[in-house]
């Protein structure tokens, strides 16, 4: 592994991809990402920064589980050898990783680390275990969060309608953090994250409430008005390990000064809560629970209600009732019975203890501030987020390092005993955690009493594994900790992170709690742990479906000499569509046939040419030409120009002019440096290689258009180079080639002809040319004028804004106005931004040009549609 040291972070680049689920075989969406992330890996190399691109493997999960159910084998086993396929499949596809910093998830190097930042969550008081209605995958017969539930109720993963049952669960509490996720994505060091930042903001919800936790008791628990025993009369302060757990409701409040004031809680039928033991009298449409909620605060005991007739706020699980403050809650106390205690006067608090005679605004961060000190909420948050539920009914997770003791309750396991490793089972079924037929595994003793006790059953959510793995890349070797300060202070965040759309909800939301939480106790320096997104789309390909069964057919099985085509056997007649492709739909294609057609570079070159990123793409066979016959001119130009420099001088090479030789060289010149620029551009601002190739496209079209002649020219073989070296991140293998024939001839000594292509530097633009500095005035697109890059690149805020106010223009678009700040941002060998702050002194001028603008646009747009018509008349349309 490259030692960088913390060197200077400004010159370091965290380029990092997904890491897949190693289920055996690459698809094509793998290849996709995986190549757009080793482009740009590439790319920074050239450009002389520390850049660490690492791969591992998110290597828990079900497939392994099922695989050992259908095979009689180990999941371990299963797992790595799909590891070493991929793993080779990944170098086949020319993938540049340190692989001395690689990682799976399920090896125990790594999960002693998820199970301590489980045990750090648990001491903060983030893990918790409690009875809750779960979403459960009738198939995969497991536990699914939330988030993993779709909009027509189904499972992300086995597609099934999703069940509702009633499970004891650990959770971590991400709600605590709900204010911290929303307000951390206006975060200046997030870019281009607009879709996904809205994708975030939608699931988190507005923080506009707080947490007011209760406990929950039979409503026969208390004898003489006295707590039974395991209750105290003082306020309760929850232990994050070692106490016989209760079963608790987390409230949303928007105003929880008035919690002295609440007179009932309601839940919808089917809550959790509404179980047949708990089942109570029903007064009117309202039924009773045989079950209280408990203030934290004063231990004040609250009846709790069934009833679909509550104003539920929108995504609240519960319904608070506040008599004296809601009408509607006053009529449902005095039908009910219940207490309706009058709690605010005149905007002051009342019958309310300690609280009393504080205003609204007092009272609250009185309340807040004794909730969070005896851990029952107090913070702020939404209605909408849930805590995470990371309880998984299997064997192949990273197994929750607690133990249960009927003495201690849920006790951690020590440090020093992780990690906690998987018994060799054999399995038998599901439904159940399979460990829990590890008997001699399962017993066990407490580690704080020593009686007997047992072992949690359940194992994390993947979703936990791949939370934090991106800090483990920067110190994957460490045995003391899960990663080093120094390494994460020099290298967080992730400057380019390039994956999946559907990762947006689920894998990113967890990931940045892990990190605030880990922020929070100072582990970490930043709160953010991805600055750049690469959002990947999906790759489709046509689908042939039988229009009368919707059975899917494979290419093979459909006959192309009839249009449209059909069936092959049976003539039935078939619907295309371009879909994701999918086993399923019959309609994928193995990488591995396409790297054995075409060869690796060609293969890179085929997955990232035509199509931008984030825009799904179709693979389709009608793209492949143009890109290949590239190839083939690259290819013949490098021959031509070795043949051209090793042929006798006085051989018959056309010969010309001085003006035409200084034409085609200014032609080069000015190809060469745009051509730089624009890739620069578009591989380092907007990580777009399809634009990249375009461009590069371009040079090949200027050099092939020259005369043989120009290639003995200085000019040719510097614009020459710099194609090779812009080629290189795309296809590195065939661009090798191309530089190693290059450099047999090359008499530049510029040019590093003893080193091999990827230690070449990105190739520089001349400073003479001129490079955009854009500037915007008010009411109109964005303007730009042509500035030397050796006085560009020198340029302050003033000097700049001195030259564009000496621009057409500007002053008369200026009118009304003045100009407050002025700030340059210079992008080194592609241009610069002067972001200009203007000041109105006069509305009515500002007015007045707005309306003239306005009507100059309208003019100049019918005089368009003028020339139009009048065209068109010409031709006769």
């Amino acid at each position: 592994m490259v030692d960088w040291g913390t060197g200077e972070k400004q010159w370091k680049k965290y380029v990092l991809a997904m890491f897949p689920y190693p289920s055996g075989r690459l698809h094509m969406g793998h290849v996709r990402v995986y190549t757009t992330a080793d482009v740009l890996a590439r790319f920074y190399t050239h450009q002389g920064y520390k850049v660490i691109h690492p791969m591992g493997w998110d290597a828990f999960g079900l497939p392994a589980e099922n695989a050992a159910l259908e095979r009689g084998a180990q999941p371990k086993q299963w797992t790595y050898s799909n590891i070493a396929h991929m793993k080779s499949q990944l170098r086949e596809l020319g993938c540049r990783y340190d692989w001395d910093r690689e990682l799976a998830t399920c090896h125990p190097s790594y999960y002693t680390w998820t199970q301590h930042l489980f045990l750090r969550l648990l001491h903060a008081g983030l893990a918790y275990q409690d009875q809750a209605m779960v979403n459960w995958d009738p198939v995969d017969q497991t536990v699914l969060a939330d988030e993993q539930v779709d909009e027509s109720g189904c499972s992300w993963r086995s597609g099934a309608p999703v069940e509702r049952r009633s499970l004891t669960q650990w959770f971590l509490k991400i709600t605590k953090f709900s204010k911290s996720l929303y307000d951390g994505l206006s975060d200046p060091v997030l870019e281009d994250w607009q879709d996904i930042s809205k994708i975030q903001r939608h699931w988190i919800g507005q923080c506009d409430g707080y947490r007011v936790e209760m406990c929950v008791e039979a409503r026969e628990s208390r004898v003489n008005g006295q707590q039974t025993a395991g209750h105290s009369q003082e306020p309760i302060h929850r232990q994050n390990g070692g106490q016989q757990r209760q079963s608790f409701i987390r409230l949303w409040m928007a105003r929880p000064e008035l919690i002295h004031g609440i007179s009932f809680i309601g839940v919808q039928q089917g809550h959790n809560l509404d179980c047949e033991k708990d089942k109570g009298q029903s007064v009117g449409s309202y039924r009773m629970l045989n079950v209280m909620a408990v203030c934290p605060l004063t231990h004040r005991r609250i009846p709790v209600i069934v009833s679909d007739d509550l104003p539920f706020h929108k995504h609240a699980e519960y319904y608070v009732g506040v008599p004296c403050v809601s009408e509607c809650d006053a009529n449902i106390s005095r039908t009910c019975g219940f207490e309706a205690m009058c709690v605010l006067k005149d905007g002051r608090l009342v019958n309310s203890g300690e609280l009393d005679g504080m205003s609204m605004e007092e009272g609250r961060a009185e309340v807040l501030r004794r909730l969070e000190e005896v851990n029952s909420g107090g913070y702020q948050t939404s209605a909408r987020l849930r805590d995470w539920v990371i309880s998984r009914q299997r064997y192949w997770g990273t197994p929750i390092p607690i133990i249960h003791c009927d003495q201690c309750g849920a006790v951690p396991v020590p440090e020093d005993q992780l990690p906690v490793t998987h018994p060799d089972i054999t399995f038998s079924g599901k439904g159940v955690s399979p460990l829990m037929e590890a008997v001699d595994w399962l017993n066990c003793t407490c580690p704080r009493c020593g009686g007997a006790a047992k072992r949690e059953t359940d194992t994390m959510d993947t979703f936990v594994d791949s939370s934090w793995y991106f800090l483990r890349f920067l110190d994957p070797h460490n045995t003391q900790q899960p990663f080093s300060h120094e390494s994460q202070a020099a290298f967080m965040p992730v400057d380019v992170y390039v994956g999946g759309k559907e990762h947006a909800e689920l894998h990113l939301l967890y990931a940045r709690f892990l990190q605030h939480f880990l922020a929070s106790e100072g582990v970490v320096d930043v709160k953010e742990p991805f600055s750049r997104l690469v959002m990947i789309g999906q790759v489709k390909s046509d689908s042939y479906r039988i229009s009368s069964t919707g059975v899917y057919l494979s290419p093979h099985e459909v006959d192309f000499l009839v249009e449209p085509p059909v069936a092959r056997d049976s003539g039935a007649a078939l619907v295309v569509t371009s879909e994701k492709m999918s086993k399923s739909k019959k309609n994928g294609i193995d990488p591995q046939e396409v790297l054995e057609k075409f060869g690796t570079d060609t293969t890179r070159l085929l997955m990232l040419a035509d199509f931008a990123p984030s825009s799904p793409r179709a693979w389709s066979s009608d793209t492949f030409p143009g890109n290949v016959m590239w190839q083939h001119r690259l290819w013949l130009t490098v021959g031509e120009f070795i043949s051209v420099r090793r042929a006798d001088p006085n051989s018959h090479l056309e010969s010309l002019s001085t003006e035409e030789r200084e034409h085609h060289r200014q032609e080069l010149w000015q190809c060469r440096n745009n051509v730089i620029r624009r890739v620069t551009s578009s591989l380092g601002r907007y990580h777009a290689p399809s634009v990249a190739i375009k461009t590069m496209q371009t040079l090949t079209k200027a050099l092939r258009r020259v005369p043989l002649t120009m290639m003995i020219t200085a000019e040719f073989e510097e614009a020459l180079a710099a194609q090779i070296i812009v080629l290189g991140p795309i296809v590195p293998h065939f661009a090798s080639e191309l530089w190693a024939g290059f450099c047999s001839v090359a008499s530049s000594t510029t040019i590093l002809k003893d080193q091999d292509l990827v230690k070449q530097p990105w190739p520089e633009i001349d400073q003479d040319f001129p490079l955009p500095l854009l500037y915007t005035l008010p009411d109109l697109e964005p303007q730009s004028v042509d500035v030397p890059r050796r006085l560009l690149e020198q340029l302050t805020s003033e000097e700049a804004l001195g030259l564009v106010s000496k621009e057409k223009g500007f002053c008369e678009n200026l009118v009304g106005r003045t100009v407050a700040k002025a700030n340059l941002k210079v992008t080194k060998g592609v241009g610069a931004q002067l972001f200009i702050t203007y000041k109105v002194t006069n509305i009515a001028e500002v007015r007045e040009r707005r309306k003239k603008l306005k009507a100059e646009k309208k003019e100049e747009k019918k005089r368009k549609r003028d020339c139009m018509n009048n065209k068109r008349s010409a031709e006769g349309i």
